[in-house]
């Protein structure tokens, strides 16, 4: 079952480098242990002061894909580990942990005996609703039955499926993000059974008014991880190389409907990779992980870094042994509820 910088030695922010009001603070996700196997949400200013540690799981779980909610003041994110993979919210400030969806399945793997996977969780522009992948049925030749898209209440109620709701189900949906205007999805499919080429990875989009489905990417570049959608609504960020760990990866943006790519970073040193990534809240700036060298994520460390959205201007937010990535950035809260 498949679950799925030329310019950082010369562009870097100087350390007293400011951010608007409305630029607020970034969340991801970090390990706790050189196994990797335990990992939390911390959040952090985007410009390295003040981290602070969200989530507190237990021992062997870790808590990834933290999206901040449009008003800042909550986290919703995956808890992954030997009993569960599920989608859980808390506040900012770490308190009124709740769990939104249960795996059903009390040991082992979630999906082998008819248990279901919860994962990649985001925030509806309004804050009332959660879009985010499901994987549930049988195991059969290593395919799960169904890999889709659902949506739900943003306390956990009334969940409905978007996508592969008939069969043949051909592709594996996840990491799904609303347009800014809620009238759209965009999300990373995964090509299986009939679909072509075989094993190929794009970003989709799903129009939440007429159901309509649209490839973005074209299958060379391996495009997904954590895509997200402009604050303006008008391009796409992304990673390349999503399943060759023996390449760089780099960022790239492009239109919606597929045309203006654009790459942001240059990596050609065969080691570097850029992972996913966020905009700010006023599309100036992005956030994204970087590790400086390939052979699988336990191999390596990695950190959060900003740059300006158009690749220049590159500087380092965390500074860690552990592996930091999986940033989502939010706004400002104001002090008024």
């Amino acid at each position: 079952m498949s679950l799925a910088a030329a310019c950082v030695a010369t562009c870097l922010v100087p350390a007293h480098a400011t951010f608007r009001d409305d630029n607020g603070r970034i969340a991801f996700r970090r390990y706790l242990d050189a196994d990797q196997d335990t990992g939390a949400v911390f959040t952090v200013r985007p410009n390295g002061t003040d981290e602070f540690q969200v989530t507190h799981p237990p021992e062997g779980y870790v808590d990834r894909n933290p999206d901040v909610s449009p008003d800042g003041r909550r986290i919703v994110f995956q808890r992954s580990g030997p009993t569960m993979d599920d989608i859980f919210v808390v506040n900012s400030d770490g308190t009124q942990l709740r769990q939104l969806t249960n795996t059903a399945y009390p040991e082992g793997n979630c999906l082998p005996k008819g248990g279901e996977c919860n994962i990649s969780p985001a925030w509806s522009p309004d804050g009332t609703q959660i879009v985010f992948s499901r994987a549930f049925g049988p195991v059969v030749d290593d395919l799960v039955e169904t890999f889709g898209l659902f949506l739900m209440n943003a306390d956990g109620t009334h969940v409905r499926q978007l996508t592969q709701r008939h069969p043949p189900r051909t592709g594996e949906d996840t990491e799904p993000q609303f347009s800014p205007d809620g009238r759209m999805l965009l999300f990373q499919r995964r090509n299986v059974r009939a679909a072509r080429p075989a094993g190929g990875v794009a970003i989709w989009t799903l129009n939440l008014r007429s159901g309509r489905q649209h490839r973005v990417t074209p299958y060379r570049l391996q495009a997904g991880d954590t895509p997200d959608w402009s604050p303006n609504g008008k391009r796409i960020l992304f990673h390349d190389n999503l399943d060759n760990e023996d390449v760089n990866a780099n960022l790239f943006t492009i239109r919606y409907d597929g045309t203006g790519l654009r790459q942001l970073t240059f990596a050609d040193d065969g080691v570097t990779r850029y992972l996913g990534s966020s905009y700010s809240p006023d599309g100036k700036w992005i956030t994204f992980g970087r590790r400086p060298a390939t052979g699988g994520v336990k191999a390596n460390s990695a950190d959060v870094f900003v740059m300006r959205a158009d690749g220049t201007h590159v500087r380092k937010v965390t500074r860690t042994k552990r592996y930091d990535s999986y940033p989502d950035w939010g706004p400002e809260v104001s002090a008024e509820p």
